[in-house]
C-alpha cells in the first residue's frame, strides 16, 4: 500500500533545509496581486444596486449602514493583502520548492520536487483580466498542508513554472491530442439530476436579499400581483410555477456547464500524463500524472444514458478523497456521447503504467519495462461480455422496489382521504410509482456484471447512477467478502477489492459466495492457482449458499 502513496514533506518537517537563508532570497508574486481583492466589492455593490431599483432610489438606513461596514471591511481586505504580499516570497532550487508568507504568524512550506505530482493553472475572470494565473503544486497527499498554492504569477511565468516542475510537459495543445471540446456536447448540459436545484436557486438569492436590504415582498406591488394571479388558479399556477423553475434550470445547467468546459482539450503528454485544459471564465489546466493511474470508470448517471451519453473519470492515487479538488483533478471526459466517452476510456486504459515490477511484451514482441504505458492489446471495454449476477441478486431488488412503493403509497393515501380538492386522476400516481419501481429493480439487476482481463479487473452496477470501473489487478491491496443477514438468507455475498487508488473500495454486489472466492483468486496478480480454496464459506442454520456459478439462480 505504501508504493502507491507518496508522501510529502512541509514546513520545518523537511530535513533536507538546513542554516538560515539570506534575507530578502527568492521571488516575490506579480505586484498585482491586491487588485485581486477587488472582486470583494462585487457583491455589495449589486446588492446596493437592487436596493435603489426596489426602493426606488430611497434605500432604508440599514441597507446604507450595512454598505459603510462592507466598504470598511474591504479596506481592512486590501491591506491585508498589500500586506500578505509584501512578506509572501518563493523559491526554486535544484531539489525543492519553497513557499514563505506571514507577518506576525510566519509559515514555511517545503516540497521536495521528486514528490511533486501535479502542477494545475487557474485563472478566474480577474487573474485573466489582470494576465495572472494561480499555480497549485501538489504532492498526492489529503492534507492541505501538502499543497502549496502562488496565488498570482504573471501567465507566462506560470506556464514556464508549470514546465519546469514537471519533466515532460506537453509545450503545445496539439501534443498528444486526446479529446477535443464540440459545441454539440451542451445537449448533455439539459440531462443533468440537478436542474431542479438550479432552478430554485435564483428565487431563493432574490429573497434572501431583500431580507438583507430590509424589504418586506409584501410590499413589492409587482411580487403581491404575480402571487395573486397565480393564486386565482392554483392547478394552473402550479405548472407555471414548475415550468419557470424547470427553464431556469436548464438554462443554468447548460451556462455552468460552458463554463467548466468551454474550449476542454484532453492531451497527452510525452511523459505519459494527462493534460486537461477548460474553461470559460475560469481557465483551468489539471494534470494526472501517468505514475497515478490505476484504471478508468464510464460513469451513465440516469438521464444521461437515456441520452445516450457518459463521462470518464480517472481512477488514481493521490486524489484529496472527495473533495471538489479530487473531483476536478479525476474528471478526464465531462458528459459527452458515449461513443466518444468509450474511446477515450480505451485511450486511458491502454496507457495505465504496469504495477507489478516485471518486464511485459508489448505488440511485436518486445519488452516493456514497468511503469511505461500498458500494450494496445488491451481489451475495448464495449466488447466485453460481463458475467451476470444470479436471479437471486433480482429478487432482492424487487424487495426493495415493493418496499419503497409500500413507504409512498401509505402517505399518499392518507393525505388523499384528508384533502378531498386533489383531482381523480391523481389516484394513478402509486400504480405508475409501483410500475416505474419494478422496471427499475430490473435494470439494476440488468447492470450488475464482472470480468476479469490480463490486465484489469472489471465492474458494472447502478441505476440511477451506472458505474463501470475498471481497476488495474495489481492495484489490489487486500479482498473482503461480506454477507448482511438479507444477503445470508437468499445465499449471495459481496466481495469488495481494496485499493489506494479512487474511492478505496470497489465492490462486486450479490454473487455467489464461490464465485465471490472464485473471482478472488482469479483476479488476484501473482498468486498461484487456488490461493483462496482454503477460504471456504460454510451455511449457517437455515442459509442458503449457492455453489455453483454456472447454477446460480
Amino acid at each position: 500500500m505504501t508504493g502507491d502513496r507518496d508522501p510529502s514533506v512541509t514546513g520545518d518537517r523537511d530535513a533536507t533545509v538546513t542554516g538560515r537563508d539570506a534575507p530578502g532570497a527568492g521571488e516575490r508574486l506579480d505586484p498585482r496581486t491586491p487588485l485581486l481583492g477587488l472582486r470583494w466589492l462585487l457583491p455589495p455593490l449589486a446588492s446596493t444596486a437592487v436596493a435603489m431599483i426596489v426602493t426606488g432610489g430611497r434605500p432604508e438606513t440599514g441597507a446604507l449602514i450595512a454598505l459603510g461596514i462592507t466598504a470598511a471591511v474591504f479596506v481592512l481586505l486590501t491591506l491585508g493583502e498589500v500586506a500578505r504580499w509584501a512578506t509572501t516570497r518563493y523559491r526554486i532550487t535544484r531539489d525543492r520548492l519553497e513557499l514563505r508568507t506571514g507577518l506576525a504568524h510566519r509559515t514555511r512550506t517545503v516540497v521536495p520536487r521528486d514528490r511533486v505530482r501535479s502542477v494545475d493553472l487557474t485563472a478566474s475572470v480577474f487573474h485573466r483580466v489582470l494576465g495572472l494565473a494561480a499555480v497549485r503544486v501538489g504532492t498526492g497527499q489529503d492534507r492541505g498542508a501538502d499543497r502549496l498554492t502562488l496565488n498570482a504569477l504573471p501567465a507566462a511565468r506560470a506556464a514556464a513554472l508549470r514546465a519546469e516542475l514537471l519533466a515532460g510537459a506537453a509545450t503545445s495543445d496539439e501534443s498528444g491530442h486526446v479529446a477535443r471540446f464540440s459545441p454539440g456536447w451542451l445537449r448533455y448540459a439539459l440531462l443533468s439530476g440537478w436542474s431542479v436545484l438550479i432552478g430554485l436557486v435564483p428565487f431563493g438569492a432574490f429573497f434572501r436579499l431583500l431580507d438583507v436590504i430590509g424589504v418586506n415582498p409584501a410590499e413589492v406591488s409587482a411580487l403581491t400581483a404575480l402571487w395573486s394571479a397565480l393564486a386565482a388558479s392554483p392547478l394552473l399556477g402550479a405548472a407555471i410555477a414548475v415550468a419557470v423553475i424547470l427553464l431556469i434550470g436548464e438554462l443554468g445547467s447548460v451556462l455552468l456547464y460552458a463554463e467548466a468546459w468551454w474550449g476542454y482539450r484532453l492531451v497527452r503528454e510525452p511523459s505519459g500524463s494527462y493534460l486537461v485544459r477548460r474553461g470559460l471564465l475560469t481557465t483551468r489546466s489539471l494534470t494526472l500524472s501517468a505514475h497515478r493511474l490505476r484504471g478508468a470508470e464510464l460513469s451513465e448517471p440516469l438521464l444521461l444514458r437515456w441520452g445516450r451519453g457518459a463521462r470518464v473519470t480517472a481512477v488514481a492515487t493521490g486524489l484529496p478523497g472527495k473533495s471538489e479538488d479530487a473531483h476536478e483533478s479525476r474528471t478526464l471526459l465531462p458528459p459527452s456521447p458515449r461513443a466518444e466517452a468509450l474511446r477515450v476510456l480505451a485511450d486511458v486504459l491502454a496507457h495505465v503504467p504496469a504495477r507489478d515490477g516485471r518486464t511485459a511484451p508489448a505488440p511485436g514482441g518486445e519488452s516493456r519495462t514497468a511503469g511505461a504505458p500498458a500494450p494496445a492489446e488491451t481489451p475495448r471495454l464495449e466488447e466485453l461480455r460481463l458475467r451476470a449476477h444470479p436471479r437471486a441478486a433480482l429478487r432482492r431488488r424487487v424487495v426493495r422496489a415493493a418496499v419503497a412503493t409500500a413507504v409512498f403509497v401509505v402517505p399518499f393515501g392518507a393525505a388523499q382521504a384528508l384533502f378531498t380538492w386533489w383531482p381523480g386522476w391523481a389516484w394513478a400516481a402509486p400504480g405508475v410509482f409501483a410500475a416505474a419501481a419494478l422496471a427499475f429493480a430490473f435494470d439494476a439487476h440488468r447492470a450488475l456484471g464482472h470480468t476479469v482481463t490480463p490486465r484489469f479487473l472489471v465492474i458494472r452496477c447502478g441505476t440511477f447512477r451506472r458505474r463501470t470501473v475498471a481497476l488495474d489487478r495489481a492495484a489490489v491491496i487486500g479482498w473482503t467478502i461480506t454477507r448482511s443477514p438479507f444477503q445470508r438468507r437468499a445465499g449471495l455475498a459481496t466481495l469488495s477489492a481494496a485499493t489506494a487508488a479512487g474511492s478505496g473500495v470497489y465492490r462486486v454486489r450479490d454473487i455467489a459466495p464461490a464465485r465471490a472466492l472464485a473471482l478472488a483468486d482469479e483476479a488476484a496478480p501473482g498468486t498461484a492457482p487456488g490461493a483462496f480454496t482454503p477460504f471456504r464459506i460454510s451455511p449457517a442454520p437455515g442459509e442458503r449458499i449457492l455453489s455453483e456459478p454456472g447454477h446460480e439462480g
